[in-house]
């Protein structure tokens, strides 16, 4: 007997043990409703941790922020005091 041979036949005594086997009545409406529940479980669950760290996003957000001016003023300063530059319309 080969191994093929012997996942066959547990395959096949499986399929007759479970030949009956089938979903209780209503059990796509119960899974659905369930996770509808999980969905909003995990939103609010998100929320509280979240709110722990949303003045560090406003922080980095504001270091962004001055950071970028800081860039384009330093530039606008450097375009302007060249004088190798030519305008070509």
């Amino acid at each position: 007997m080969s191994h093929e041979e012997d996942i066959d036949e547990k395959l096949a005594r499986l399929a007759g043990a479970t030949a009956s086997v089938g979903p209780r009545a209503n059990f796509s409406s119960r899974v659905m409703q369930r996770i509808g529940e999980e969905q909003l479980g995990t939103l609010y669950a998100l929320r509280t941790p979240a709110r722990r760290f949303l003045p560090l996003g406003m922080l980095a957000a504001a270091m962004a922020l001055f950071w970028a001016v800081s860039v384009d003023n330093q530039v606008s300063e450097a375009l302007a005091s060249s004088d190798d530059m030519e305008l070509v319309w």
